[in-house]
């Protein structure tokens, strides 16, 4: 597939993204502003498969310090896998067309959600929504894969991921998947959680961190959620080896703890901010008869035990910061601003006078 399209307006959306750096907790007390939306062009309008529009469902970002890269929930025809980048410059413009990475287990592995960095920025990690599996056989197992590789600077098209394994033999990462289930059971489940969602993801220096939307019996009978999970891990050599020592950071209920918000909203995304040593969440909320809203927190690790998140408020209005789309990952871009992904499923979205297109997944940069 050739890429023959790209936005213009995300390339203008990037200038000057790097500001003077100022304290990040005052920063944040006094709120955030949205101070540019739009779409991105992902691919060439028209774009099919088995006579259907392909969409862009962007649901992960990644600024690596040298590439921005994003991935789909979605599988991209032919030898395409769903994670595309382009060059980053802090000064300059960006290419007028992104570039999809074609490795296997890139390919192979569906459902992405939430890209992270490790503090150091030496290892990124993408994680798919751990959301489905098949008794009995290995189909579905590549719903289910925590996969990573090292930061060098070069380019995504010669990255060589590995997937995290918890068991001897495994291609992707169904030890994984089960311990988290087990790591989710309840009175109701004590053999373990049936159904799960990862959509949110964070490593620390020596945690790794999961943030689940849903948790229930299956697809369609489950609870929504903001729960997160850890697991301590560690590298030996080039290899990760994750603890299993899982615990329940935090379980947070977003309408008690906001009640004025709409309901019922649950954490769409996780990142750990190593400059500001604290962790940003999104909370989004889909609905068929309601406009889609997503909105941003940010909370320490303490305040995560706790069960506090801090609401972002708009600096203009007091009000809280309002996303009219459903956010669902997003990467600091200079010292004072975030770049929101959002995954508006199949909606024909609105951006002032612009309609969103099947090629198109919307944005939106905040400032602090």
């Amino acid at each position: 597939m050739k890429i023959t399209r790209f936005s213009s307006a995300l390339a203008l959306g990037f200038l000057l993204l790097f500001n003077a750096c100022q304290r990040p907790t005052s920063k944040l007390q006094t709120g955030g502003i949205i101070v540019k939306e739009g779409f991105i062009d992902c691919f060439q309008a028209g774009l099919q498969a088995a006579g259907k529009d392909v969409w862009c469902e962007a649901s992960a970002v990644l600024n690596d310090g040298n590439y921005i890269s994003m991935a789909n929930d979605k599988d991209m025809p032919g030898t395409d896998a769903s994670i595309f980048y382009w060059a980053y410059a802090e000064t300059g413009v960006f290419g007028s067309k992104p570039t999809y990475v074609t490795q296997n287990l890139f390919k192979t592995a569906q459902k992405y959600e939430d890209f992270a960095l490790t503090p150091d920025r030496k290892v990124a990690f993408l994680t798919t929504a751990f959301d489905r599996v098949k008794e009995g056989s290995t189909e579905w197992d590549s719903y289910n894969a925590l996969l990573y590789w090292p930061v060098n600077g070069d380019s995504p098209q010669t990255i060589q991921p590995k997937a995290v394994h918890l068991a001897t033999g495994e291609k992707f990462s169904m030890g994984l998947r089960n311990a988290l289930s087990k790591a989710l059971r309840s009175t109701e489940f004590p053999d373990g959680m049936p159904y799960f969602k990862v959509e949110g993801f964070a490593a620390t220096n020596n945690k790794l961190f999961f943030g689940i939307r849903e948790e229930g019996k299956k697809y369609d009978d489950f609870k929504y959620k903001a729960k997160v999970l850890t697991i301590s891990y560690r590298f030996e050599k080039d290899s990760l080896v994750a603890g299993t020592d899982f615990q329940t950071l935090a379980d947070i209920d977003i309408a008690t703890l906001e009640p004025s918000l709409p309901k019922p909203l649950a954490l769409s995304c996780l990142e750990f901010d190593a400059k500001r040593n604290i962790f940003w969440v999104l909370t989004s909320m889909e609905s068929e008869t309601q406009l889609n809203s997503a909105y941003l927190w940010w909370a320490t690790e303490a305040d995560l035990k706790s069960g506090k998140l801090h609401l972002v408020k708009d600096r203009a209005t007091g009000q809280p910061l309002k996303f009219t789309h459903k956010a669902e990952d997003l990467t600091p871009v200079g010292s004072n601003r975030l770049f929101v992904i959002h995954d508006d499923d199949r909606n024909r979205t609105k951006i002032g006078d612009q309609t969103r297109q099947p090629h198109q997944a919307a944005y939106t940069i905040v400032e602090f």
